[in-house]
């Protein structure tokens, strides 16, 4: 067994260190001409992963101790770009836990949301405020049919193409 339990000096508490759980939200919305866009946030200079600052990537990080992963998509939505949306939106539409897909072997949930309000309320609440110490340079709303001329983190961009825009078509055309 390579995991192990270390103990928090402070409060005594036990946390067992493996292979941490991670979540990725993506927000579609649409305009009153039916363009759609999802959100993303630019990496900023406090990210802790220098190679990709300034480089656009779907609201996502890790579950913290004592929530469920939709509840950690929820928070870090909120944070990352002050959007706070009704968790019964969120549907959890596939995940990884592939060793070799990630530098940190992180499994990750990725969810969809598909707000109520329109793009332009949406906008008018986005914010960094609550993200970690200039950990995002910035947030947008981008036009879905764009997405190939930004420069990706996380391969977010080869995710969004191959896996979850199609799941997400495929999802709402069997409903």
């Amino acid at each position: 067994m390579k995991n192990f339990p270390i103990i928090d000096k402070e409060t005594g508490r036990e946390y067992w260190i493996s292979r941490s759980v991670c979540v990725l939200t993506m927000v579609v919305v649409n305009d009153v001409y039916g363009t759609e866009y999802i959100l993303a946030v630019q990496r900023g200079k406090g990210t802790p992963d220098p190679e990709f600052v300034g480089k656009w990537c779907l609201p996502c990080g890790y579950v913290d101790f004592d929530e469920t992963c939709k509840q950690a998509a929820k928070r870090e939505l909120k944070e990352e770009t002050g959007l706070s949306l009704p968790i019964s939106k969120f549907t959890l539409v596939g995940m990884n836990d592939d060793p070799m897909k990630d530098k940190r072997q992180n499994i990750t949930f990725r969810y969809f949301v598909r707000p109520d309000s329109c793009i332009e309320d949406l906008m008018s609440k986005l914010s960094d405020k609550d993200s970690e110490k200039d950990e995002v340079q910035s947030i947008k709303f981008i036009p879905i049919d764009d997405i190939h001329n930004y420069e990706w983190a996380f391969n977010h961009d080869t995710l969004l193409e191959t896996k979850l825009l199609p799941l997400i078509y495929n999802y709402q055309i069997k409903l």
